[in-house]
C-alpha cells in the first residue's frame, strides 16, 4: 500500500512540474531570453553603430559585444546617458591595424568573450571631414553666388580629408575584409553589413570625395568588400541605406529595393517628382536587428529608404514614441534634452543628401504599409525573392 501511495505522489509531482513548465513556456517572457543570442557590433562608437548597440542592450533576446577602435571612444559611449552600453560588453581593437585579429586574442578568444558569438553586425565606415581651407573658401564665395542667383553652397568645390586617416580603401575594404575573416576564424555564421546605396554607379558623387588626395572611391571600395562577403561562404545580410539622417525610427514607411533602383527612378506613377532617398539611423538599426532573426540562414542584399506614411485622413496622426526613445528617457531620469536637429552625416551615403535628386520607385509593392515593422518589411521583401546583381559595378 505504501508503495502505491509513494508512486502516486511521485507521478503527481511529475505532472505538476510538467504543467508548470508549459505554463512558463506560454507566459509573457519569450524562451529566447533564457539563452540570448551573442552579437558582435563593430563600429560601435559610430553614429549608426551606437544605436544598434544600444537597442541590442535593451532587447532581452540578445547579448551584445561592441567593438571600439580605442579605449577613449569606448569610454565616451559608456558614459553617454543617451546610449546603453555596458562596460563589460566593450572590446577594443582597430580594424585597420595589420594585427587586428591577433590583437583580439588567439583561437577561441576566451579572454574577451568572443568565443560564442553567433552574429556580427558591421557598422564601420570611413568618415570624411571638410578641409578648413576649403570651408573658408566656400563661405567666402557665398555672397557672390547669391548675387548671381546661384545656390549659396557649391558642394562640388568642397575638399575633404578622412577622419583618423582612415581612407575608404583602409576602412571600407581592407578593414571590412579583416572583420569578415575574423567571422570566419571564430565560426560566426551570420554577418550583417551596413554598406551604402550608390554602389552600382562608379560616377556617383561620393566616389569623388577625397579623390584630390588619391583616397576616394568610397562606394567602389564598399562594393568590393560586399562582394568579398558574398563569396565568403558565410550567411550574409547587406544593407544599402540611402542618405542617413538623425530622425526617430518607426515613424515612416520602410521601402526596400535592389540595384539602386530607389535612387534612379525619378518620377512616380503620376509623373510627379519623388522625394529624396532618406532613412533614419534608428530605422537602419531596426533593420539590422530584425535581420538577426528574419534573415538567419539566408543570403540577402537590399537597398533601404523610408517615406512619409500614407494616410486617408487629412489631418496627420501623431507618431507613437518608440520603445528605444522611452528607454533612453528612463536612462537619463526623465531629464529634458534638446531635440536632435536633422543632421546629414558626412560619411558614405550620408553626404549625398546635400546634392541628391534621387527618388523612390514607382513599384507600389515595394512600399510597406503604414505601421509595418522592420521585421515585416524584411519578410515581405524575402517573399518577393528579389536579388541584387553583383555583376554590376566594380
Amino acid at each position: 500500500m505504501q508503495y502505491y501511495t509513494a508512486m502516486r505522489v511521485f507521478f503527481s509531482l511529475l505532472l505538476s512540474r510538467l504543467v508548470l513548465h508549459h505554463v512558463y513556456a506560454f507566459s509573457g517572457e519569450p524562451q529566447s531570453s533564457k539563452n540570448p543570442v551573442k552579437v558582435l557590433v563593430t563600429g560601435a562608437a559610430g553614429q549608426t553603430g551606437r544605436i544598434v548597440m544600444s537597442k541590442l542592450e535593451e532587447d532581452h533576446r540578445y547579448d551584445p559585444k561592441g567593438l571600439f577602435r580605442t579605449e577613449r571612444s569606448a569610454r565616451k559611449i559608456v558614459k553617454n546617458h543617451d546610449i546603453l552600453c555596458a562596460l563589460e560588453h566593450v572590446v577594443v581593437a582597430d580594424i585597420t591595424s595589420s594585427t587586428f585579429i591577433d590583437d583580439l586574442g588567439h583561437d577561441t578568444n576566451t579572454s574577451n568573450g568572443l568565443e560564442l558569438i553567433e552574429a556580427m553586425i558591421i557598422c564601420t565606415s570611413a568618415v570624411p571631414t571638410i578641409k578648413k581651407r576649403s570651408l573658408v573658401a566656400m563661405l567666402a564665395k557665398v555672397p557672390w553666388r547669391l548675387i548671381r542667383g546661384e545656390p549659396a553652397v557649391d558642394v562640388n568645390s568642397m575638399r575633404f580629408k578622412w577622419k583618423h586617416g582612415g581612407c575608404p580603401q583602409k576602412v571600407d575594404y581592407e578593414g571590412q575584409i579583416a572583420q569578415i575573416d575574423l567571422a570566419k576564424k571564430l565560426g560566426i555564421p551570420h554577418v550583417i553589413l551596413v554598406s551604402s546605396m550608390g554602389g552600382t554607379d562608379p560616377e556617383h558623387f561620393l566616389n569623388s570625395v577625397g579623390n584630390d588626395d588619391g583616397h576616394g572611391d568610397i562606394l567602389l571600395w564598399k562594393r568590393k568588400a560586399e562582394k568579398y562577403l558574398v563569396e565568403s561562404g558565410l550567411d550574409y545580410t547587406i544593407l544599402h541605406p540611402g542618405n542617413l539622417v538623425d530622425t526617430a525610427g518607426g515613424r515612416n514607411e520602410i521601402v526596400l529595393g535592389v540595384d539602386d533602383d530607389l535612387q534612379n527612378n525619378e518620377t512616380d506613377a503620376s509623373g510627379g517628382k519623388r522625394a529624396s532617398t532618406f532613412i533614419g539611423r534608428e530605422d537602419v538599426a531596426d533593420l539590422c536587428i530584425a535581420a538577426l532573426s528574419v534573415c538567419k540562414g539566408k543570403n540577402i542584399s537590399f537597398d533601404c529608404i523610408t517615406v512619409p506614411p500614407t494616410s486617408s485622413s487629412s489631418s496627420p496622426e501623431i507618431p507613437p514614441i518608440s520603445e528605444h526613445e522611452i528607454n533612453r528617457a528612463r536612462k537619463v531620469n526623465d531629464k529634458t534634452a534638446s531635440p536632435s536637429s536633422l543632421v546629414v552625416d558626412a560619411g558614405a551615403s550620408q553626404m549625398s543628401a546635400q546634392v541628391s535628386t534621387a527618388t523612390i520607385p514607382a513599384v507600389s509593392e515595394t512600399i510597406a504599409k503604414p505601421g509595418k515593422s522592420a521585421e515585416e518589411a524584411l519578410r515581405d521583401f524575402l517573399d518577393r525573392s528579389v536579388t541584387t546583381n553583383y555583376d554590376l559595378g566594380p
